[in-house]
């Protein structure tokens, strides 16, 4: 009896210093680094990605396996199957028709701040998505649902309803401020969610159910934007390199299903200005620029060479192909007096 108390304790004493070690790691990686002679240098910011990623993957071992496993132990199921009241994923939207036509403005922000350890907290996603969203309502019209320290049920549950509610002639723009991963040798991105585990990818949301959830908006223009590291994996279906040719009327005829991205694939900045991150201060900077209308690309530029002055990450943009993308479309942020 008294061997297996000090075997227990043991395990007990083990389980702790590497509990501390990891959420000490990933705190230490979530650490601005003090640059001699300022902002760092590719070299350095190459440095500090290497150490977050490293610190990242040691922090989510666990779950990490349990993909490697099964690589879709965090996917939802479909609706159509599932019991009621659990979450999932309606069906692909349909194929829209020409009309050509703008309808309402409708927007989803997502921002987690207040993790569990030892996943580490994040400061300013809810910052940035409250002064976010008063842009969209008042300079754009928006009607805006806010979702703050958000689990995957109630990330799932916002864009099901979104799905099911929206008409094909809205505008849709979704944004999830939050902590991101990226498994290297399956190149899969994930969201993580306020309830994520370290133990378990259970509860991390994937790309690809994020693509199929953009698949199941039916809304002619859908943009999402995603402020978290790795997130630029998002894009890669098609990167887009310069803006649309066609008029505001040849786009609304289209289905345009774009991603905006807050770096590639890497670790991306949490500090910025004004209590913001680059990537959300450089945003509200351009979305308070914005006269008339513009359109997502133009929008991402800003956005892209903003950051890009302050700190060597790379936005992205691209389109998402398998999600309806049609070619030659863009999203359409127009001011509020533009479409009444």
């Amino acid at each position: 009896m008294e061997r297996k108390v000090i075997v227990n304790n043991l395990k007990t004493l083990v389980f702790s210093v590497l509990f501390l070690f990891f959420a000490t790691a990933e705190a230490l990686a979530q650490t601005r680094p003090m640059f001699i002679g300022g902002p760092p240098g590719m070299a350095q910011w190459r440095a500090v990605q290497m150490q977050r990623r490293q610190s990242r993957t040691l922090l989510y071992q666990q779950a990490l396996e349990e993909l490697r496993q099964n690589p879709k132990a965090a996917d939802l199921p479909d609706c159509s199957g599932a019991p009621p009241g659990k979450a999932c994923i309606p069906a692909a939207a349909p194929a829209l028709d020409t009309s050509g036509t703008a309808g309402k403005k409708r927007a989803l922000l997502i921002g987690n701040n207040d993790y569990p350890l030892p996943i580490p907290q994040l400061e300013t996603p809810i910052h940035d998505i409250r002064k976010i969203a008063d842009l969209l309502k008042t300079r754009f019209g928006y009607e805006v649902q806010a979702l703050t320290n958000a689990g995957k049920a109630d990330i799932a549950a916002a864009l099901k309803q979104m799905a099911r509610e929206v008409g094909k002639n809205d505008s849709v723009l979704v944004m999830y401020a939050g902590h991101g991963y990226l498994m290297e040798d399956s190149n899969m991105g994930f969201w993580i969610p306020i309830d994520a585990s370290v133990k378990t990818a259970a509860n991390w949301i994937s790309n690809t159910d994020i693509t199929r959830f953009l698949q199941a908006i039916p809304a002619r223009q859908v943009i999402l934007i995603s402020d978290s590291c790795f997130s630029g994996t998002l894009t890669k279906e098609q990167q887009i390199k310069s803006g649309a040719s066609l008029s505001r009327d040849e786009i609304l005829k289209r289905r345009s299903v774009l991603v905006m991205s807050s770096g590639g694939d890497e670790p991306v900045s949490d500090e910025g200005k004004d209590g913001h991150s680059i990537f959300a201060w450089s945003l509200i900077h351009a979305l308070s620029r914005v006269e008339g209308g513009t359109v997502g690309y133009n929008l991402y530029r800003q956005v892209h060479d903003q950051v890009r002055t302050e700190y060597p990450q790379e936005p992205n943009y691209g389109a998402v192909l398998s999600a309806g993308h049609s070619e030659g479309g863009d999203y359409l942020l127009e001011a509020s007096t533009v479409r009444q």
